[in-house]
């Protein structure tokens, strides 16, 4: 099948041809055709020595021209092929995923491809904003339904740290969309939907959530011990959570740098030698001492087993360390039946 837009960049030129060559060299610069990047108004009017204002209205005027010229009705062709395209991928889509489409491959320079979308009736822009990147969309697409379900969507998602394979992803996202009146849930539309939001973003283990969250998008070394641990679920050493932190945020990172924030991070207890261990799972900070001192004085005297098993499910000692600070006579006393309690 041959690709329409393989002759887009000849008809492109005849179409910048229909005007004089001021206007032509105008409207280059506002799209940035053939150029490194867009000019405002006012840094062309500088360099053709007229007012911002007057820039706006040459512009205006060139783009006026090319849609009346008999050349842009020869390009019915690629309009209808790019409208077909937003459709296919949900209606609305962000410009960036739209301009890398494989059926515009062939197009070397993108930027002239934004000036006839924006010379195609039936096909709108919509500017970025706090919530969304650029976007393009078709005149009837459900956009503000679509936009809405993804801002609930994101919402939720915020503050949980939850991250979610593309599959979940697709699901909960799709319930969002249904509960919100879009019906066109297809696979390739909800990634295309996925692209438009700032808010959501891929880490490097393919997995999907907010960008305030640490397993996305995680600040600092704090962060990322935490993630480190977190996905670990059991204590490990301070080595070994800065090889987990290597391989998550694909940096090399130094070992005793990562051990000197755990310290600072009331998030981590120091479990065992170089062990750590997140406070929320239940682990207590402190030594030894202190904590078997707030278990007995929690539950009374008790057997030296009773202890060991409390001890192991918040700490992660040795039973002699253990044993050998209960023999600290002047905190801890045994009593006849074999328990042990505090001195006085």
């Amino acid at each position: 099948m041959v690709n329409v837009f393989n002759t887009f960049e000849r008809h492109a030129t005849k179409l910048l041809g229909e005007l004089p060559s001021r206007a032509r060299t105008i409207l280059k610069q506002r799209y940035g055709i053939g150029l490194a990047s867009t000019l405002t108004l006012e840094a062309i009017g500088k360099k053709e020595g007229i007012t911002r204002e007057r820039v706006r209205q040459i512009e205006n005027d060139a783009r006026r021209r090319i849609k009346k010229s008999p050349v842009f009705a020869e390009g019915a062709l690629y309009a209808s092929a790019l409208i077909d395209m937003v459709v296919r991928l949900g209606g609305v889509v962000s410009e960036s995923e739209l301009l890398e489409h494989a059926d515009l491959a062939s197009v070397k320079d993108k930027k002239v491809l934004v000036l006839f979308l924006d010379l195609t009736d039936g096909i709108s822009k919509r500017k970025a904003d706090e919530n969304f990147d650029l976007r393009w969309h078709t005149d009837d697409a459900p956009v503000e339904k679509i936009e809405g379900a993804l801002v609930a969507f994101t919402k939720g998602l915020d503050g949980s740290n939850e991250v979610l394979k593309e599959n979940e992803l697709h699901t909960n996202l799709a319930v969002c969309l249904r509960d919100a009146g879009v019906s066109d849930v297809r696979a390739a539309v909800l990634s295309t939907y996925v692209g438009l939001t700032k808010s959501i973003e891929k880490n490097i283990l393919n997995e999907y959530g907010h960008i305030n969250s640490p397993f996305v998008r995680p600040r600092g070394m704090r962060e990322s011990a935490f993630v480190a641990l977190s996905r670990s679920g059991e204590p490990l050493h301070f080595r070994k959570i800065a090889e987990r932190i290597n391989d998550f945020t694909n940096r090399s990172v130094h070992v005793q740098t990562v051990h000197n924030e755990l310290i600072k991070d009331k998030r981590f207890v120091l479990v065992g030698r170089g062990l750590y261990a997140l406070r929320d799972w239940g682990y207590e900070p402190g030594f030894v001492k202190d904590v078997l001192v707030r278990l007995i004085k929690d539950k009374g005297a008790m057997t030296r087993e009773n202890i060991l098993s409390e001890v192991s499910q918040i700490r992660q000692v040795k039973p002699s360390t253990v044993f050998i600070n209960l023999q600290n006579k002047k905190i801890f006393k045994s009593l006849d039946d074999g328990t042990y309690t505090l001195v006085s």
